[in-house]
């Protein structure tokens, strides 16, 4: 089969072009082939993979060395002053999480990779665009040789970049490393000293409602509070002399990791041994969820979303909560703190999707206002940063007029809530998510949801999401009828 792509791409640019490859892989792959085609063409997706990985690296390192430059002749000239410049180049790398559909600590990475290949890693650069190379593998170049000078990664590229096709990961990191070494040794360990500025807590989920708690720090620190956590599990089974303390740790059945995860949380939390968590977690349910004699059947009803963290079964959080209840007298009968289990009532839309709002004349979201907003955005509201949201803030700016409402406030990292500040980036609400939608955007729906446009010109939408979790189930959208009278009603209002 031939396929004639030239013919339909002719006086298109570049952007037209891809355009046409994309919408010819939509279709790729679909007619029947034989195995040894479909691995042929398995292969040469792979390098088209690489090939248009290469693109992308090229064209960001022109669009961030035109933008980087404008900025520092401007501050050259005295027009902007260096934190002025520091937040221009933030602002081109949001641009680029955008464009990329990824969040704005990624699209970093990307732009040092695409920096690197493009002005000192020529042959690595060749590798990529021939698809001979995947992403990663060029990204494993970058990183096992960021420590060194200029000319002494264009020698690392120089050495390794004939053999790069047939390399693994593991074979590349090696190589790099070896020649890094030979290369500038002191740069070495000038790294590994400066990689301890870079330790850091991490939470990310895991699988059947569980998280990992991940502490990135020197690797003798590290390996030294596991042992003390060894240490400390070998003697659970000695007595304190307190009646209490004792009991429970006869009574104890948890295995050693078990109980090693469980007392590394209770120390990181600042708890005593059997006391509760002392921090406010929310969980969001419906009432059947939380009483099982009020479940309508629906699939909402088992299960509960914490909110920018995922969901966890019902069944699991109401044991939760039951061990939270029978803890409540510990405080004056055992003189260690007690849990406070709170019920906060949620006002939802028809169709049970989003919160509704409320208003507020203060100027600061708090109180009330800040716990409503945190609850239908708790993570980074810009499409694609999953970070939480660090900062309320209001869409239209205080200073313009513009509400501290639930209509006008929005939840952002705290990059995000920088980079929507700065010249030529608009955010403008164009559904208060408090009734009835006022825009097309959102129509038929009550979820709240802004429009974002960046200095480049290209526009980004972003909704709050369900407050049950992404899949909840929804309502059967309106018939014709209801739609005719829905839009009656909405044009009167």
């Amino acid at each position: 089969m031939a396929v004639d792509l030239v013919s339909g791409v002719q006086g298109e640019t570049s952007a037209g072009i891809a355009r046409c490859i994309l919408d010819w892989l939509g279709s790729a792959g679909s007619e029947s082939l034989t195995d040894a085609e479909s691995l042929d063409l398995i292969t040469l997706m792979e390098s088209v993979k690489g090939a248009a990985a290469a693109v992308q690296v090229r064209v960001t390192a022109q669009l961030v060395g035109r933008r980087d430059a404008d900025s520092a002749q401007a501050r050259a000239r005295g027009e902007i002053s260096a934190a002025d410049e520091k937040r221009c180049r933030a602002g081109t790398r949001a641009e680029i999480a955008l464009a990329r559909r990824c969040s704005p600590t990624l699209a970093d990475r990307h732009v040092g990779l695409a920096v690197a290949l493009d002005a000192e890693m020529p042959h690595t650069l060749h590798a990529l665009s021939r698809g001979e190379i995947s992403e990663w593998r060029a990204t494993l170049m970058v990183r096992e040789t960021a420590c060194l000078s200029a000319d002494d990664r264009r020698e690392v590229d120089r050495r390794i970049g004939p053999d790069l096709p047939r390399l693994g990961d593991r074979a590349i990191v090696r190589a790099a490393q070896l020649i890094a070494v030979e290369r500038d040794q002191e740069s070495i360990v000038e790294r590994r000293r400066r990689a301890a500025a870079s330790r850091r807590v991490s939470v990310r989920p895991a699988a059947d409602g569980m998280a990992y708690l991940s502490v990135l720090g020197p690797l003798t620190e590290i390996v030294g509070a596991y042992a003390a956590l060894t240490v400390a599990e070998r003697s659970r089974w000695a007595m304190t002399g307190d009646p209490r303390i004792d009991q429970l740790r006869t009574q104890d059945r948890r295995g050693v990791g078990e109980w090693m995860a469980d007392t590394a949380l209770e120390r990181l939390s600042g708890r005593g041994e059997g006391e509760v968590q002392p921090v406010e977690i929310n969980l969001v349910m419906t009432p059947g969820a939380l009483l099982p004699s009020l479940a309508t059947g629906d699939g909402a009803d088992s299960r509960v979303e914490i909110p920018g963290w995922g969901t966890a079964p019902a069944g699991d959080v109401r044991a939760h909560l039951a061990r939270l209840l029978a803890d409540t007298g510990r405080a004056e009968n055992g003189g260690s703190r007690a849990a406070g289990v709170w019920l906060r009532r949620l006002f939802t839309s028809p169709d049970g999707r989003d919160l509704v709002s409320m208003d507020s004349s203060r100027r600061r979201f708090d109180g009330a206002l800040r716990t409503f907003l945190a609850l239908r955005d708790p993570t980074c509201r810009f499409p694609w940063c999953d970070a939480p949201s660090r900062d309320i803030d209001h869409v239209a700016r205080h200073a313009d007029g513009g509400a501290t409402s639930a209509d006008n406030g929005m939840g952002l990292c705290h990059r995000h809530n920088q980079v929507k500040e700065l010249p030529g980036w608009r955010v403008t609400v164009e559904a208060a998510g408090a009734g009835p939608p006022n825009g097309w955007i959102n129509r038929g729906r009550w979820t709240h949801a802004v429009s974002i446009k960046t200095p480049g010109g290209r526009f980004a939408w972003a909704t709050a999401p369900p407050i049950l979790g992404i899949g909840t189930k929804q309502d059967p959208p309106m018939s014709p009828g209801e739609q005719y009278y829905y839009d009656l009603v909405v044009a009167a209002a």
